[in-house]
C-alpha cells in the first residue's frame, strides 16, 4: 500500500466493494471514480495521496473492476452504481464530497449529482466524452471474460487503443489488473460490466429512466469543472463549442496528456483540482 493508504470493504447490493482511503478529516473530502477501459482505484493513488494533506480522499474499484466483486445479478446500472457511491460516502461518514468522474464515470457522477444534489458540494468531470449524448450502453450478458496468455500480451492488447491506458506501458499496473487462471492471465473485469439490465430479483427493482448527459447536467446545482486531456481522443473543436454554449457555467482545465490523465498529468490534474475547491 501506499504511505498512509487504507483500505476497506463494505456490501453494497449484491456486491463486495473494495475502497482505499488517503489522508485525514479536514477540508472537504474528494471521491475518485475510475473508468472503464481499463482502470479501478490503484489509478488514483498518487492523485489521492497528493491531495490529501489537508482532507480525506477516496477512491472504488467499481463493481465488477479490480477487488470489488462481480455483481451475480449482472447488475451494472447508474442506479447500482451510484448506490455503491453512497454506500462508501455513509461509510467514510461524508455529507456532501467533492466528486470527481473520470471516462466512463463522468457520466456517472453527472447523474449522481443530478439524483443527489443533497450529496455533494462539487462535480468535476475529468476527459470524459460527455458532450457526445450518449445514453447508457446496453449489452447482452455471457460475455467471455478476457483472458492472456501472458503478462506482454495483455499490455500489448491495450496498447493497441488510440489512447492507452497505464496497463499499457506499466508493468506492475499490468500485473494488478490480472490474475493468473488455468488458461493464462485474466483481466479483473467482469466481461458484462456494461449490461444495465440486471438478472433474477434485482430485475424487479426500480430504476430511475434513462436520460442523456444534457439532460441530467441541467439539473446539476452544484458547481461543475470539466478537465479535458490536449491529447485525448475525448473532446473534438464541435463538442467543446457545443458544451460551451450550453453550459457556459462550467469551468474548463486543460492538462497535458491522453486519456489517461491520472497516470501521464497527475501534478496538472491536483492543481486543477485545488484551483476548483478553492476554500472547500
Amino acid at each position: 500500500m501506499a504511505e498512509g493508504e487504507r483500505t476497506g470493504r463494505l456490501t453494497s447490493g449484491d456486491v463486495n466493494i473494495f475502497y482505499r482511503v488517503f489522508g485525514a478529516p479536514g477540508r472537504t473530502p474528494m471521491l475518485f471514480m475510475h473508468g472503464a477501459n481499463y482502470f479501478d482505484s490503484y489509478d488514483w493513488v498518487g492523485v489521492c495521496g497528493k491531495l490529501a494533506n489537508d482532507r480525506e480522499t477516496a477512491s472504488l474499484d467499481k463493481r465488477g473492476f479490480g477487488e470489488t466483486t462481480w455483481s451475480p445479478s449482472k447488475d451494472y446500472s447508474l442506479d447500482a452504481h451510484m448506490g455503491d457511491m453512497l454506500a462508501v460516502i455513509d461509510k467514510l461518514g461524508w455529507k456532501k464530497p467533492i466528486i470527481a468522474g473520470h471516462s466512463a464515470s463522468g457520466r456517472l457522477c453527472i447523474a449522481f449529482a443530478a439524483n443527489f444534489p443533497d450529496r455533494i458540494s462539487q462535480l468535476v468531470v475529468i476527459d470524459s466524452g460527455i458532450g457526445r449524448d450518449e445514453r447508457e450502453p446496453k449489452t447482452a450478458t455471457g460475455n467471455p471474460p478476457l483472458v492472456f496468455p501472458s503478462i506482454d500480451a495483455a499490455m500489448a492488447h491495450f496498447a493497441k487503443l488510440n489512447n492507452p491506458p497505464r496497463i499499457a506501458r506499466d508493468r506492475e499496473r499490468a500485473e494488478r489488473a490480472l490474475v493468473h487462471v488455468a488458461e493464462g492471465f485474466m483481466l479483473k473485469r467482469d466481461p458484462d460490466f456494461q449490461n444495465v439490465s440486471p438478472l433474477g430479483e434485482s430485475a424487479a427493482l426500480p430504476r430511475k429512466p434513462a436520460r442523456d448527459v444534457g439532460a441530467m447536467l441541467n439539473d446539476v446545482k452544484c458547481p461543475i469543472m470539466v478537465v479535458r486531456g490536449l491529447k485525448s481522443d475525448r473532446w473534438t473543436p464541435d463538442i467543446i463549442a457545443r458544451m460551451e454554449r450550453d453550459f457556459p457555467k462550467i469551468a474548463w482545465a486543460t492538462v497535458d496528456s491522453q486519456h489517461d490523465v491520472p497516470y501521464q498529468a497527475p501534478d496538472e490534474l491536483v492543481a486543477a483540482m485545488r484551483k476548483f475547491a478553492g476554500a472547500a
